[in-house]
């Protein structure tokens, strides 16, 4: 090893990482040190005082290795949320949308409801009823890809239940933009459109996605 990277390792000390990434930074910063002393080299200072100016412009070298661990925990903790929650979201989420999309072009019809409240109320709803038989397996699918890749129980959950929670926030939005672009709608036809919206659309999917789910959540094994 080279003069500079053992002394990067004793100034550094144990990271406590993955022995192939510990060696990486430490020749990382072996080759960092080496490439600013030849430059001081190259303007007529001595090999030693070269590399113990460059060692030296780190002024705590303990501060230095708790911020390489920062970054390195940080990284880490990233890869873990993409890969155990955000991942198999998407993957339910882009699921259940295609099928959805298949039923309405290939199965039949929908099945609509009329609400009635009143002369000034009338709110209907649709029902994809083969969409709702198949939401079990997007659940299943999504709660055992996260529960693979070492998420929590709340990530598996989370994971399954995307495609309802990315209708209500769907929904929250068209009702937000309703109320503010359309003063003179009655507020209270918009939000009891949202409520039959709301059921039919996030509840009624969020049944059939935790019921697939269930059999799949277990709490994960330690990551190291």
């Amino acid at each position: 090893m080279p003069v500079n990277r053992e002394q990067v390792k004793d100034l550094l000390g144990r990271l406590g990482l993955p022995q192939g990434r510990e060696e990486e930074i430490q020749r990382e910063l072996g080759d960092h040190v080496e490439d600013h002393a030849a430059d001081l080299q190259a303007r007529g200072m001595d090999a030693e005082s070269a590399t113990r100016e460059v060692l030296d412009a780190v002024s705590n070298w303990q501060q230095f290795r708790n911020a390489i661990l920062a970054a390195e925990s940080e990284e880490v903790s990233m890869n873990y949320r993409t890969k155990a929650l955000w991942l198999p979201a998407m993957c339910a989420l882009i699921l259940s949308n295609g099928l959805l999309a298949i039923f309405q072009v290939f199965g039949p019809a929908p099945r609509f409801y009329w609400f009635h409240g009143g002369k000034s109320l009338e709110i209907f709803c649709a029902f994809v009823i083969p969409w709702l038989l198949t939401q079990p397996v997007v659940g299943a699918v999504a709660a055992y890809w996260s529960r693979r890749a070492g998420g929590t129980v709340r990530y598996q959950l989370l994971a399954a239940t995307a495609p309802a929670t990315a209708l209500m926030g769907l929904f929250l939005l068209i009702l937000a933009f309703a109320i503010i672009s359309d003063k003179h709608a009655s507020h209270t036809i918009t939000i009891t459109g949202f409520l039959v919206l709301t059921v039919t659309w996030v509840l009624l999917p969020a049944l059939p996605l935790l019921a697939g789910a269930a059999p799949f959540v277990r709490r994960p094994q330690t990551r190291s």
